[in-house]
């Protein structure tokens, strides 16, 4: 098992890399039409997986998930803020569904058990 600080690093570290690449200049071709919300929906499924880990002792879950998903909305806003990204709705709602998903595979794992 792996321990919870170690969870809280691997949280800080991508948080961190999500704010940088959501800040930088976006580039290149998508291999397919929805790759950018695939995208979002992954990270924030592993952003939310590893704050569960890390902090889900501590906080419930709704309110991990309500941090992160605001934490989504500020990025898109910071998007807006740049010349060369721009906010997009559904980026949100994809954000919030990587996070949905996790939550639901949480509370059913932690029923079975």
């Amino acid at each position: 098992m792996i321990a919870r600080h170690k969870y809280q690093i691997l949280f800080w570290l991508c948080i961190a890399a999500t704010i940088v690449l959501s800040l930088l200049p976006g580039g290149g071709k998508p291999l397919f039409q929805l790759q950018d919300k695939v995208g979002h929906a992954t990270v924030y499924a592993m952003l939310f997986f590893f704050c569960v880990h890390a902090y889900g002792k501590y906080f419930p879950l709704w309110s991990l998930a309500l941090v992160l998903a605001g934490f989504g909305l500020s990025m898109e806003f910071a998007q807006a803020m740049t010349k060369y990204r721009q906010a997009d709705g559904w980026d949100i709602l994809a954000n919030s569904g990587g996070i949905l998903v996790v939550w639901l595979f949480i509370l059913c794992y932690r029923r079975v058990k």
